[in-house]
């Protein structure tokens, strides 16, 4: 985490300094404020996930939940992604009831997972599949990356766990998908990782439709993982 909030860090005070040389021209200076408002929301984005964790952590993410459309939260999740909604591939299911649930927890457990999937998707289209089962909403998200080992199914929702890209590089923070499964069950739901190597991953969501959801999780102790059964 220190290396991931100095890196957009120092980028940014580089940047400043450069901005006050008399010697640049228009176009560098345009270049370089750029520079500084991408890494700055990049900064923001991690920590906003670590406020996430923290709440998480505390048992402080006590859904506020009311009546909303999936279709609209995968809307505004997929708005708010760094390369916006050009990589995916969106199917609900026609006539799709409303959930009960908190809308904000929905949507930035969405949003981290579409991240992921995008992160390792390797340029190909990510699919992203809504339909309802019985008395459940399922949602499926499917990428053609390089795939996780059987034993990766788990622990990729462990705090600050890193997978590797096709090239074999640990990317993203860590945090995404534990914040993910922690606002999903806190609103009553359950969400896990299907994969074969080599064939992409399918991370999958169930959410309930009706007013029986689940208890909010108490506090953790330090020493307890987030994503850990």
């Amino acid at each position: 985490m220190s290396h991931d909030l100095r890196t957009p860090l120092t980028a940014i005070v580089t940047a400043g300094e450069m901005l006050s040389s008399p010697g640049i021209g228009e176009s560098e200076r345009a270049e370089l404020a750029s520079a500084v408002s991408a890494e700055a929301e990049r900064m923001s984005n991690l920590v906003d996930k670590l406020l996430d964790l923290s709440r998480l952590h505390a048992g402080a993410a006590v859904p506020r939940r009311d009546w909303c459309s999936i279709e609209e939260l995968l809307d505004v999740a997929l708005d708010k992604l760094p390369g916006g909604r050009g990589g995916f591939v969106l199917s609900v299911e026609r006539g799709m009831p409303l959930i009960r649930a908190d809308a904000i927890q929905i949507e930035r457990a969405l949003a981290n997972m579409l991240e992921n999937a995008a992160r390792f998707s390797g340029g190909y289209p990510v699919s992203v599949r809504a339909r309802s089962v019985g008395r459940r909403l399922m949602i499926r998200i499917v990428d053609r990356g390089p795939g996780l080992p059987r034993e990766e199914l788990e622990r990729v929702f462990e705090a600050f766990y890193r997978g590797r890209d096709g090239r074999g590089t640990h990317t993203g923070s860590g945090l995404g998908l534990a914040i993910a499964r922690g606002f999903i069950e806190a609103n009553g739901g359950r969400v896990w990782a299907e994969s074969l190597p080599g064939q992409g991953s399918t991370f999958a969501v169930e959410l309930p439709l009706d007013d029986q959801v689940g208890t909010p999780p108490g506090p953790r102790r330090p020493d307890e993982r987030l994503g850990a059964r």
